[in-house]
């Protein structure tokens, strides 16, 4: 009885790695329809949100039909979050010019210095408006629960804040290894957050008092390792437990186990973008997966 039960669960084991790596690229949404993209996300009802940096957010159904646009009126937009109500947060880092020297010359260049926040609902009504002086950019933002997250590049942190209030609750700095101008993170399970620490080549899981939980990956040309000058860029849980992960240059699309482990290709990814450039990605409720070309104006959809 205990060698039938032993093979049954190796069987399952071997039969859940495989059904890790079941994904097929399913086409191109928003091609023509949408400019370089900032950030994506998942809003209700399963839409698409791609946001750009001149703040305009269009919305996509999963079939990939357009069923929206919103001009927010906001400049150099980067990160957005959608809460449980499906309101959009959308974030524009605030910028004053400063001359500098670079060699023998004087240049301008935009400094960062804070961020605002535009909150919408799903039709485009602007909500409200909310300005984060303890932030001095925004990368990437998103909802933990209650907890509102933001990449804050410019401080090289996390920074956590009340949801309603913005008053902030903690940040998670130590140990962070940024390079590219690439910041990004997403939920995981049980109100925590990954971070997709791509100078260290990991994949790290936090709780929302900053304590590492759990961490994999290294530098390697292994499958279950981390290419190039700094890989992930970023990274998503799927709902059957599998953790997506997304390299750059070149495009390599991951899943591993829940335990960081067994990685393997989803075959057929295009190459995304050119050098050392972030890779946004979303994963919906039927665990379809989203990745963004961000230069070239269209989204990857890839289906289990």
């Amino acid at each position: 009885m205990k060698m039938t039960s032993s093979i049954l669960c190796t069987a399952l084991l071997l039969s859940g790695a495989s059904a890790l790596a079941n994904y097929r690229v399913d086409g191109h949404i928003g091609k023509g329809k949408i400019g370089p993209v900032s950030q994506i996300a998942i809003g209700a009802g399963d839409t698409l949100c791609a946001l750009e940096n001149n703040g305009k957010v269009t919305i996509f159904s999963s079939d990939g039909s357009l069923v929206s646009t919103i001009d927010t009126g906001m400049k150099n937009t980067g990160a957005m979050a959608v809460d449980s109500d499906g309101n959009l947060h959308i974030f524009s880092t605030l910028t004053e010019e400063k001359k500098v020297k670079s060699g023998a010359r004087m240049r301008t260049v935009q400094i960062p210095i804070g961020v605002e926040c535009g909150i919408f609902d799903a039709s485009g009504k602007k909500l409200k408006t909310m300005k984060f002086d303890n932030l001095k950019s925004a990368k990437a933002a998103r909802m933990v629960g209650d907890t509102l997250v933001v990449a804050d590049l410019t401080a090289r942190a996390l920074v956590l804040m009340d949801a309603e209030t913005g008053k902030e609750t903690g940040r998670i700095k130590k140990g962070l290894r940024l390079c590219c101008g690439i910041f990004d993170f997403c939920e995981a399970p049980d109100n925590t957050i990954a971070v997709s620490n791509l100078g260290a080549f990991k994949l790290q899981q936090f709780d929302l008092d900053g304590k590492l939980l759990k961490e994999f990956g290294q530098r390697g040309r292994g499958m279950d390792d981390f290419q190039g000058c700094c890989n992930p860029v970023s990274a998503g849980y799927l709902p059957g437990g599998g953790i997506l992960t997304v390299e750059k240059d070149p495009t390599r699309i991951k899943i591993y186990d829940a335990n960081g482990k067994n990685a393997q290709l989803i075959d057929g990814v295009e190459e995304l973008v050119k050098g050392c450039s972030f890779i946004p990605v979303a994963v919906d409720s039927k665990g379809n997966i989203y990745l963004a070309a961000s230069a070239k104006g269209y989204i990857v959809k890839c289906v289990p």
